[in-house]
């Protein structure tokens, strides 16, 4: 689906036609950049404080001056999802080096995950790539064009999501969600020193099912063939219940783990609004 036809560039309201960006920009030649992608639920942002501060620790850590509040940028963004009259989809705030400077782009997209594709569940393809470690690992770049090519061929061959697994079988996370994995009713996700992103989701989905329920573990392949439940995270989808992993097929009627999750997130999400 199209973007809409209204974005804000360095909070400037324009039309697609009319944004312009420096070709010779480090964000443009080389990826100097950051961005956030949030869920638009009834014209509102959801996690808006939680992207914010991931926002602000990225930026800093890749050297993008950038002294925006959440307030100011919550302005922002129903700016624009004003002008878009967006009720539901989401709204992505990118980050860039713009020869010196911190460039900002907002823009927003219609459409959230209809409610047949939880029904449905995800589709995994485990897709084997090299250790997810080192400094740009923990942050959302512009250097994306791995998880897009690995989501790209996954879609093609009839999946939804990529997975990434090591060539020692170690798990790390989808080209664009964080897994978890269920097993005698407790939830494990890859630790953050594995290489994942720390998802908003997944950090909201940590803190709902709590330390009893919820455990951060090194997980393999074989943990996987072994899971009762697999659901992925992020935060357009929220909690994804998994129904196929390469060839194994999951029951979705049997996932009371992923279910009471999914019904305590989305309440949560709602009381994120702003």
């Amino acid at each position: 689906m199209p973007s809409t036809s209204r974005i804000l560039l360095d909070n400037l309201l324009l039309s697609t036609t009319d944004a312009r960006i420096s070709a010779t920009s480090e964000g443009f030649l080389y990826g100097h950049g950051i961005f956030e992608t949030l869920k638009i639920i009834d014209g509102r942002p959801a996690f808006l404080a939680q992207h914010h501060a991931r926002l602000i620790a990225s930026a800093r850590a890749l050297d993008l001056p950038y002294a925006v509040d959440s307030g100011t940028l919550r302005d922002r963004l129903h700016q624009v999802i004003a002008a878009n009259a967006l009720i539901n989809g989401s709204a992505k705030v990118v980050l860039f080096n713009h020869g010196g400077t911190t460039g900002e782009l907002i823009t927003t997209k219609p459409g959230p995950y209809p409610e047949e594709t939880y029904t449905r569940g995800f589709r995994l393809q485990t897709t084997f790539t090299g250790e997810r470690t080192g400094t740009l690992s923990a942050h959302k770049t512009l250097n994306y064009l791995a998880n897009i090519r690995a989501k790209r061929a996954a879609l093609a061959a009839g999946f939804d999501e990529a997975l990434f697994v090591t060539p020692a079988g170690i798990v790390i996370e989808g080209a664009t969600t964080n897994i978890f994995v269920v097993r005698n009713g407790l939830a494990y996700t890859p630790p953050l020193a594995s290489g994942p992103l720390p998802g908003i989701a997944r950090a909201q989905a940590l803190a709902l099912l709590g330390p009893t329920r919820a455990r951060e573990t090194l997980l393999t392949t074989i943990d996987l063939q072994h899971a009762d439940e697999i659901f992925v995270t992020n935060a357009l989808l929220g909690i994804m219940p998994v129904s196929r992993l390469d060839d194994r097929v999951l029951d979705l009627a049997h996932t009371p783990v992923t279910r009471e999750l999914r019904s305590a997130y989305r309440t949560h999400e709602l009381n994120s609004l702003t």
